[in-house]
């Protein structure tokens, strides 16, 4: 391919030895390249397949089944009957977490083909897919299986006679569409945490990087997995990917990619049938250095933060603040870091950074180091091609690097480190903070009060101290701003695929509650309005309504009380009291003669009935007994 942005200044500085070497083949065979719906690997209903290539020379590795709408709309189909009618959501969830592990002991039996793959599809360092990203896929899908049997509900105290659970119950079926910079910890970050809670899954897997989640399901399926639960679809963006988040059957969505697609991918869910959605987009993330920090330390960790992975990771710490009286020695220092880094084949040995996933992305690169130079900042290495096949990049380093660049404001997603410089802490909050993203952001200081200060200014979802990219799987990831909706990772991510459901019954004079009081409302022969007690305390009296006459009441067998000077009622009416507040008092002696009734009382119409019980044992008690009550007596 022929180099459009070349600059010329220190294009000798790179050894291309490594890329210019034959490329090494990988001993793994390409064996699943259709689709996989309902357990079987099927072709897609079109017909068609698309290539895979390999980054490092732009050639074909295999064709692979393109799936478009109808294929979505077969996937979830056998994702919703594997959810209405099959055992997964049904099963003991001990039962899920033992398939889950066993799914994690094949993976590490089958570590090395898994790694291969990985590295062959989307051009990352074999060492790393090897040694870093396949052993956290494993943890992750210990950890998730660990999770599946401690998912649990709650009961909740209610005011009145009722019992309150709250179930946590899977949410169906969750549509998900995973990135190309990794694809198998991407499948992991989605997969794992929905099979926990009894989810199944249509999954979309991106067209640059679609072999290792097509190699993964099968083994899935090896470690018992039910048919139709997970369905992996390889196809486009425009065509399986927008069916997935406009389907009306998929219960949930889950997307990881850049902030452009994750915005359409949410109005597509939105105009469906209103999924919910769980977004990781994209980060311009600050790396900031204070003047306190151990410079070599710092170099080597700001190096790692932004040229990990090629720089091609959505939380690269690609704007390097660093502080004025450090400054030029850390450029010196960056700079000779960034040109020992060893670029060339992934499968060699010590090979650091591998190519660019695809020309695309090549391109794009090459054009915002071209803006850096035309923008006037300080190309200090880098900025070429490497080599004359693939999609290698030279590690590049700008300096004098202002705010309002567009390498200092985009997302670059490559190997190209951008250093700025600051002066106070209130500053470099305001800078850092002063972008549409907050992915993450790292701080290196050797001052806690300096490291606590900077950790609550910054608006990130994650901040690295004296490290980065630090991945645990117990460890929430996610965004705030417009990098993203929610949280992935974590007991967190549980709750992307869960629904809450509150169940509310009635209790039956429990013995651990205070029986609650009820009275009745009725109307004698006479049309006469009387209150009825059923339970309670040691009540004497009660009054209707506050200008009506007091009347007396005695107790009756078995627990009730009937006005002693008035009829007996006929018909009864049980009323609940539950919110209203009534004050209990002491009758005072002065009123004795009110509560002698010269005649029954005769209760105008009123639209509600108030009923205030007068209780000799408390003068200044006040408890909550009941709502007001409407009267249906005239």
């Amino acid at each position: 391919m022929e180099l459009k942005y070349g600059i010329g200044k220190g294009m000798n500085r790179f050894s291309t030895a490594a890329v210019l070497e034959e490329p090494i083949s990988p001993p793994v065979q390409i064996n699943y390249t259709k689709l996989l719906i309902n357990g079987q690997f099927v072709d897609s209903a079109s017909g068609k397949t698309f290539p895979t290539l390999d980054p490092r020379t732009g050639e074909v590795i295999a064709h692979v089944a393109e799936g478009d709408a109808e294929d979505i709309n077969r996937a979830v189909s056998a994702a919703r009957k594997a959810f209405d009618e099959g055992p997964w959501p049904k099963m003991s969830a001990y039962e899920r977490s033992r398939i889950m592990l066993r799914f994690a002991d094949l993976i590490e039996k089958n570590i090395e083909e898994l790694a291969q793959l990985e590295t062959w599809d989307n051009g990352k360092p074999y060492e790393q897919a090897l040694t870093s990203e396949l052993p956290i896929f494993v943890r992750l899908f210990h950890y998730y299986a660990g999770w599946a049997d401690k998912i649990h509900g709650l009961t909740v105290p209610a005011d009145g006679p009722h019992h309150v659970q709250v179930l946590h119950e899977p949410i169906g079926v969750a549509g998900q569409i995973i990135p190309w910079n990794f694809p198998l910890l991407m499948f992991a970050w989605k997969v794992g945490p929905a099979l926990a809670c009894g989810n199944t899954i249509v999954l979309k897997s991106a067209e640059q990087t679609p072999l290792t989640a097509l190699y993964a399901a099968k083994l899935f399926h090896e470690a018992g997995l039910p048919d139709g639960v997970l369905n992996i679809v390889s196809g486009f963006g425009p065509t399986a990917g927008a069916a997935l988040a406009s389907h009306m059957d998929v219960d949930k969505l889950a997307f990881t990619g850049s902030t452009e697609t994750g915005k359409i991918v949410l109005e597509l869910a939105a105009r469906s049938n209103l999924k919910p959605v769980t977004l990781e987009l994209g980060g311009k993330s600050p790396f900031i250095i204070c003047e306190d920090a151990d410079i070599d330390k710092a170099v080597e960790q700001a190096h790692f933060a932004l040229f990990f992975n090629q720089g091609q990771c959505c939380c690269a710490g690609s704007r390097t603040f660093v502080h004025e009286r450090i400054y030029d020695e850390f450029i010196e220092k960056a700079t000779a870091r960034a040109m020992k880094r060893t670029v060339g084949d992934p499968f060699k040995k010590g090979i650091e950074q591998g190519p660019q996933i695809d020309s695309e992305q090549f391109e794009k690169v090459l054009r915002y180091i071209k803006s850096g130079i035309d923008s006037n900042a300080s190309l200090q290495c880098g900025g070429e091609r490497v080599g004359s096949k693939g999609y290698f990049i030279q590690p590049t380093v700008f300096s004098d690097v202002k705010d309002d660049m567009l390498i200092a404001t985009d997302e670059i997603f490559g190997p190209v480190q951008t250093i700025l410089k600051f002066k106070e802490i209130d500053e470099v909050i305001k800078r850092a903070n002063a972008t549409r993203y907050g992915l993450a952001a790292g701080v290196f200081t050797r001052n806690i009060d300096t490291a606590n200060t900077l950790s609550r200014g910054l608006k990130a979802g994650t901040v690295w101290i004296n490290c980065y990219d630090v991945f645990d799987a117990a460890i929430p990831f996610g965004g705030y701003k417009m990098s993203g909706i929610g949280r992935e990772k974590g007991v967190y991510s549980l709750n992307n695929y869960l629904q809450v459901k509150a169940v509310v019954s009635p209790l039956n004079n429990p013995a651990w509650l205070e029986r609650a009081k009820t009275h009745t409302i009725s109307k004698d022969m006479d049309d006469t309005k009387v209150i009825h007690i059923i339970s309670g305390g040691p009540l004497t009296e009660a009054r209707l309504g506050k200008e009506n006459p007091v009347a007396k009441l005695k107790k009756s067998e078995p627990q009730a009380w009937d006005p002693e000077l008035l009829n007996e009622p006929t018909t009864l009416m049980e009323v609940d009291l539950l919110q209203e507040e009534y004050c209990l008092e002491e009758p005072q002696e002065e009123d004795s003669d009110a509560r002698k009734l010269k005649e029954e009382p005769k209760l105008e119409a009123v639209e509600q009935i108030k009923l205030v019980v007068l209780d000799p044992t408390d003068k200044t008690k006040t408890i909550r007994l009941g709502t007001e009550l409407e009267s249906d007596v005239e």
